[in-house]
């Protein structure tokens, strides 16, 4: 009997979690000359438990082939995405480069912006259909005036206006 109430201790015995606290991404955009830079950070470990949910598998994103794979920029594209205007297809995002620096995923991403928009269109849903509490952070940079928009699991999109 003692060995079940032992036993039973060390289950619920307080251990170090390796998970963070929050479920964050920060995006940092910056249009000028015609063209979007795009750079975000989030926490690998993140998107291993997204992609967990949608296939019943691990992964490991430290694996740079690993963030090769279809179902990466799939989700990436299906969750962020960026248009001159409601209803507009949106622009052509190219993923530049993803890299693993300690716990966070980063990536640079770019997008030509025809002709002269009056404003831009984000959509940002990352991970809040995985975490209810992911934050989505942008800080959109333009002619040298910056604008910073929280998207989470109630506001997916927010227009940016340029003039």
């Amino acid at each position: 009997m003692k060995r079940i109430f032992l036993f039973i201790g060390i289950l619920f015995l307080p251990v170090a979690s390796p998970a963070h606290p929050l479920h964050l991404s920060i995006t940092n955009i910056i249009y000028e000359n015609g063209t979007l830079n795009i750079q975000m950070k989030s926490f690998r470990d993140d998107w291993e438990v997204g992609y967990f949910h949608y296939h019943s598998e691990p992964i490991d994103f430290n694996v740079p082939a690993n963030r090769e794979i279809p179902w990466f920029k799939d989700y990436l594209y299906s969750r962020f995405h960026i248009a001159t205007g409601k209803g507009v297809p949106e622009l052509s995002l190219v993923l530049d480069t993803v890299y693993v620096e300690e716990d966070a995923l980063n990536l640079k991403m770019h997008a030509k912006v025809p002709l002269n928009p009056n404003s831009l269109y984000i959509y940002n849903a990352l991970l809040t259909d995985i975490y209810p509490d992911q934050t989505n952070l942008v800080i959109f940079v333009f002619e040298n005036k910056e604008t910073g928009i929280k998207f989470d699991i109630q506001k997916h999109d927010a227009e940016v206006i340029l003039r």
